[in-house]
Protein backbone atom coordinates (compact mmCIF):
# COMPACT_ATOMS: atom_id res chain seq x y z
CA UNK A 1 0.00 0.00 0.00
CA UNK A 2 0.78 3.48 -0.25
CA UNK A 3 2.41 3.77 3.20
CA UNK A 4 1.59 -0.31 8.16
CA UNK A 5 4.38 1.58 7.53
CA UNK A 6 3.36 2.76 5.60
CA UNK A 7 4.78 0.92 9.29
CA UNK A 8 2.40 -1.47 10.29
CA UNK A 9 -1.97 -0.87 9.82
CA UNK A 10 -1.95 -5.55 11.06
CA UNK A 11 -3.89 -3.00 11.23
CA UNK A 12 -0.98 -3.57 10.24
CA UNK A 13 -1.37 -3.55 11.55
CA UNK A 14 -2.89 -4.99 13.04
CA UNK A 15 -4.36 -7.21 18.12
CA UNK A 16 -6.37 -10.97 25.85
CA UNK A 17 -9.00 -12.74 25.10
CA UNK A 18 -10.26 -9.17 26.40
CA UNK A 19 -13.56 -11.21 28.24
CA UNK A 20 -11.12 -11.33 31.24
CA UNK A 21 -9.43 -7.82 30.34
CA UNK A 22 -11.90 -5.45 28.56
CA UNK A 23 -10.58 -2.70 26.86
CA UNK A 24 -12.92 0.04 28.10
CA UNK A 25 -11.52 -0.86 31.45
CA UNK A 26 -8.24 -0.26 30.25
CA UNK A 27 -7.40 3.55 28.86
CA UNK A 28 -3.66 3.88 29.55
CA UNK A 29 -1.50 3.56 27.14
CA UNK A 30 0.21 0.56 29.50
CA UNK A 31 -3.38 -1.40 29.56
CA UNK A 32 -3.66 -1.13 26.33
CA UNK A 33 -0.51 -2.40 24.96
CA UNK A 34 -0.32 -5.29 27.25
CA UNK A 35 -3.91 -6.44 25.73
CA UNK A 36 -3.11 -5.61 22.22
CA UNK A 37 0.34 -7.62 22.83
CA UNK A 38 -1.82 -10.33 24.66
CA UNK A 39 -3.82 -10.86 21.53
CA UNK A 40 -0.80 -10.86 19.04
CA UNK A 41 0.15 -13.74 17.05
CA UNK A 42 1.56 -17.07 17.82
CA UNK A 43 5.45 -16.81 17.86
CA UNK A 44 4.81 -18.06 13.91
CA UNK A 45 1.85 -18.64 11.81
CA UNK A 46 1.11 -19.10 7.77
CA UNK A 47 -2.04 -18.11 6.31
CA UNK A 48 -3.51 -17.81 3.11
CA UNK A 49 -4.28 -14.86 1.82
CA UNK A 50 -6.76 -12.85 -0.77
CA UNK A 51 -6.33 -9.49 -2.05
CA UNK A 52 -9.51 -7.86 -4.37
CA UNK A 53 -8.44 -4.28 -5.46
CA UNK A 54 -11.16 -1.99 -7.35
CA UNK A 55 -9.52 0.97 -8.59
CA UNK A 56 -11.02 4.76 -9.27
CA UNK A 57 -11.78 3.40 -12.56
CA UNK A 58 -13.69 0.37 -11.58
CA UNK A 59 -11.11 -2.09 -12.47
CA UNK A 60 -10.67 -5.00 -10.48
CA UNK A 61 -7.65 -6.88 -10.07
CA UNK A 62 -7.09 -10.10 -7.28
CA UNK A 63 -3.91 -11.18 -5.84
CA UNK A 64 -3.67 -14.53 -3.72
CA UNK A 65 -1.02 -16.62 -2.26
CA UNK A 66 0.54 -17.10 1.21
CA UNK A 67 1.68 -15.12 4.18
CA UNK A 68 4.55 -16.21 6.12
CA UNK A 69 4.91 -14.32 9.91
CA UNK A 70 7.47 -15.11 13.17
CA UNK A 71 7.90 -13.22 15.67
CA UNK A 72 10.22 -12.63 18.50
CA UNK A 73 11.02 -9.67 20.99
CA UNK A 74 11.27 -7.63 19.77
CA UNK A 75 12.42 -8.87 16.29
CA UNK A 76 10.15 -9.51 13.46
CA UNK A 77 10.23 -11.19 10.31
CA UNK A 78 7.63 -12.51 7.27
CA UNK A 79 7.25 -12.71 3.79
CA UNK A 80 4.23 -12.93 1.28
CA UNK A 81 4.70 -15.23 -2.05
CA UNK A 82 1.85 -14.71 -4.46
CA UNK A 83 0.38 -17.56 -6.17
CA UNK A 84 -1.80 -16.07 -8.58
CA UNK A 85 -2.15 -14.22 -11.16
CA UNK A 86 -0.80 -16.11 -13.17
CA UNK A 87 2.03 -12.99 -14.48
CA UNK A 88 3.03 -12.39 -10.98
CA UNK A 89 3.03 -16.49 -9.43
CA UNK A 90 5.91 -16.53 -7.48
CA UNK A 91 6.91 -13.18 -7.01
CA UNK A 92 7.32 -12.31 -2.89
CA UNK A 93 7.79 -9.39 -0.53
CA UNK A 94 9.96 -9.60 2.35
CA UNK A 95 9.93 -7.98 5.81
CA UNK A 96 12.49 -8.00 7.86
CA UNK A 97 12.49 -6.16 11.79
CA UNK A 98 15.80 -6.46 13.58
CA UNK A 99 17.25 -4.16 16.67
CA UNK A 100 14.53 -1.81 15.59
CA UNK A 101 16.06 -1.43 12.26
CA UNK A 102 13.64 -2.53 9.14
CA UNK A 103 14.34 -3.78 5.82
CA UNK A 104 11.75 -4.38 3.01
CA UNK A 105 12.72 -6.91 -0.33
CA UNK A 106 10.80 -7.35 -3.47
CA UNK A 107 11.22 -10.04 -6.15
CA UNK A 108 9.62 -10.07 -9.19
CA UNK A 109 9.97 -13.01 -11.84
CA UNK A 110 10.09 -11.34 -14.83
CA UNK A 111 12.94 -9.33 -14.08
CA UNK A 112 14.71 -12.76 -11.83
CA UNK A 113 16.30 -10.41 -8.87
CA UNK A 114 15.85 -9.07 -5.89
CA UNK A 115 15.50 -5.29 -4.97
CA UNK A 116 15.85 -3.52 -1.73
CA UNK A 117 12.86 -1.44 -1.26
CA UNK A 118 13.59 2.13 0.58
CA UNK A 119 12.44 5.15 1.04
CA UNK A 120 9.04 6.68 -0.83
CA UNK A 121 8.46 3.50 -2.58
CA UNK A 122 7.72 1.73 0.72
CA UNK A 123 4.39 3.90 0.10
CA UNK A 124 4.33 2.31 -3.14
CA UNK A 125 1.45 -0.03 -4.70
CA UNK A 126 3.14 -3.60 -4.06
CA UNK A 127 2.30 -6.26 -6.83
CA UNK A 128 -0.44 -3.83 -8.70
CA UNK A 129 -2.98 -4.57 -5.74
CA UNK A 130 -3.36 -0.91 -4.15
CA UNK A 131 -1.03 -2.10 -1.18
CA UNK A 132 2.35 -1.16 -0.12
CA UNK A 133 4.64 -2.67 1.63
CA UNK A 134 3.95 -0.01 4.42
CA UNK A 135 0.48 -1.38 4.38
CA UNK A 136 1.20 -4.89 5.04
CA UNK A 137 3.49 -4.55 7.48
CA UNK A 138 0.89 -2.06 9.30
CA UNK A 139 -1.55 -4.82 8.82
CA UNK A 140 0.71 -7.76 10.26
CA UNK A 141 2.96 -6.49 12.40
CA UNK A 142 0.93 -4.41 14.74
CA UNK A 143 1.88 -0.43 15.99
CA UNK A 144 5.02 -0.44 18.04
CA UNK A 145 7.33 2.20 19.24
CA UNK A 146 5.62 5.93 18.70
CA UNK A 147 3.32 6.69 21.64
CA UNK A 148 -0.93 6.11 22.02
CA UNK A 149 -3.11 9.06 23.65
CA UNK A 150 -6.90 8.13 25.00
CA UNK A 151 -9.01 10.08 23.32
CA UNK A 152 -12.52 8.63 24.43
CA UNK A 153 -15.49 6.33 23.75
CA UNK A 154 -16.61 5.31 20.65
CA UNK A 155 -18.61 2.38 18.39
CA UNK A 156 -18.23 1.00 14.84
CA UNK A 157 -21.07 -0.99 13.67
CA UNK A 158 -22.75 -0.54 17.12
CA UNK A 159 -20.09 -2.27 18.56
CA UNK A 160 -18.62 -0.08 21.42
CA UNK A 161 -15.14 0.40 21.66
CA UNK A 162 -12.61 3.25 22.59
CA UNK A 163 -10.97 5.55 20.36
CA UNK A 164 -7.02 6.03 20.44
CA UNK A 165 -4.72 8.24 18.42
CA UNK A 166 -1.30 6.47 17.27
CA UNK A 167 1.53 8.87 16.62
CA UNK A 168 4.57 6.90 15.09
CA UNK A 169 7.86 7.21 16.01
CA UNK A 170 10.23 9.29 14.66
CA UNK A 171 11.22 7.75 11.24
CA UNK A 172 12.11 8.96 7.63
CA UNK A 173 10.46 5.51 6.51
CA UNK A 174 6.76 6.51 8.16
CA UNK A 175 4.65 8.42 5.59
CA UNK A 176 1.85 9.10 8.03
CA UNK A 177 1.52 11.28 10.80
CA UNK A 178 -0.73 9.72 12.89
CA UNK A 179 -3.44 6.84 12.64
CA UNK A 180 -6.97 7.46 14.52
CA UNK A 181 -8.09 3.76 16.09
CA UNK A 182 -11.34 2.44 17.31
CA UNK A 183 -10.31 -0.48 19.21
CA UNK A 184 -13.41 -2.67 20.23
CA UNK A 185 -14.04 -3.52 23.89
CA UNK A 186 -14.55 -7.18 23.76
CA UNK A 187 -12.17 -8.45 20.96
CA UNK A 188 -8.71 -5.73 21.31
CA UNK A 189 -8.93 -5.64 17.74
CA UNK A 190 -8.69 -2.24 15.91
CA UNK A 191 -12.24 -2.36 14.27
CA UNK A 192 -11.73 1.03 12.44
CA UNK A 193 -8.35 2.41 11.87
CA UNK A 194 -8.00 6.31 9.76
CA UNK A 195 -4.69 6.99 8.86
CA UNK A 196 -3.43 11.11 8.55
CA UNK A 197 -0.41 12.23 5.98
CA UNK A 198 -1.15 15.72 5.87
CA UNK A 199 -4.38 14.71 4.60
CA UNK A 200 -7.09 11.80 5.62
CA UNK A 201 -5.07 8.74 3.98
CA UNK A 202 -6.41 5.51 4.14
CA UNK A 203 -9.24 4.13 6.08
CA UNK A 204 -9.45 0.26 7.37
CA UNK A 205 -12.20 -1.49 8.66
CA UNK A 206 -12.55 -4.83 9.62
CA UNK A 207 -15.54 -7.24 8.92
CA UNK A 208 -17.31 -8.03 12.17
CA UNK A 209 -19.09 -10.78 10.42
CA UNK A 210 -15.46 -12.31 9.55
CA UNK A 211 -14.32 -12.04 13.15
CA UNK A 212 -13.81 -15.39 15.24
CA UNK A 213 -11.43 -17.19 17.89
CA UNK A 214 -8.25 -18.81 17.10
CA UNK A 215 -6.25 -20.46 19.66
CA UNK A 216 -7.88 -18.43 22.52
CA UNK A 217 -7.05 -15.28 20.26
CA UNK A 218 -9.47 -12.54 18.10
CA UNK A 219 -9.04 -12.80 14.33
CA UNK A 220 -10.18 -10.81 11.68
CA UNK A 221 -11.13 -12.84 8.09
CA UNK A 222 -12.06 -10.01 5.93
CA UNK A 223 -10.62 -6.63 6.02
CA UNK A 224 -11.05 -3.63 3.92
CA UNK A 225 -8.85 -0.69 2.72
CA UNK A 226 -10.34 2.16 1.14
CA UNK A 227 -7.52 4.53 -0.54
CA UNK A 228 -8.63 8.06 0.51
CA UNK A 229 -5.78 10.26 -2.05
CA UNK A 230 -6.22 7.04 -5.08
CA UNK A 231 -9.64 6.40 -4.50
CA UNK A 232 -9.07 2.85 -4.95
CA UNK A 233 -10.77 0.15 -2.52
CA UNK A 234 -8.87 -3.26 -1.06
CA UNK A 235 -10.59 -6.05 0.55
CA UNK A 236 -8.12 -8.65 2.02
CA UNK A 237 -9.57 -12.24 2.61
CA UNK A 238 -7.23 -13.80 5.45
CA UNK A 239 -7.49 -17.50 5.71
CA UNK A 240 -7.30 -19.88 9.12
CA UNK A 241 -3.68 -19.63 10.92
CA UNK A 242 -1.67 -22.15 11.12
CA UNK A 243 0.23 -21.81 14.09
CA UNK A 244 2.74 -24.10 15.79
CA UNK A 245 5.01 -25.11 13.20
CA UNK A 246 8.42 -23.99 12.61
CA UNK A 247 8.87 -22.19 9.86
CA UNK A 248 12.39 -22.57 8.12
CA UNK A 249 15.09 -19.55 8.01
CA UNK A 250 15.78 -19.93 4.75
CA UNK A 251 11.73 -18.44 4.31
CA UNK A 252 13.31 -14.75 5.92
CA UNK A 253 16.60 -14.82 4.21
CA UNK A 254 16.98 -11.93 1.63
CA UNK A 255 18.78 -14.18 -0.89
CA UNK A 256 16.51 -17.34 -0.79
CA UNK A 257 13.06 -16.36 0.53
CA UNK A 258 11.83 -16.11 -3.02
CA UNK A 259 12.56 -19.59 -3.83
CA UNK A 260 10.34 -20.65 -1.02
CA UNK A 261 8.74 -22.96 -0.53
Amino acid sequence: MSSTGPRGLRLAALCCVCLAWPVQAARDEAALRACLAANASAASFAQDITITQTDANGAIKRLSGRWYWRRGTPDQQAMLKLAAPADLAGAAYLFLCKSGREAFYLYLPSLRKVRKVVGATVAQSLFGSGLSAFDLKFLFSGLSGGQFSYVGPDQVGGRSGERWRYVPPSDPDILYERADLVIDDLWCLPAKAELYGGVPWKTLTIDPASVSQVDGRWRAGRVLMQDLREGSRSEIRLGTEQTGQSLPAALFDPTRFYRQP
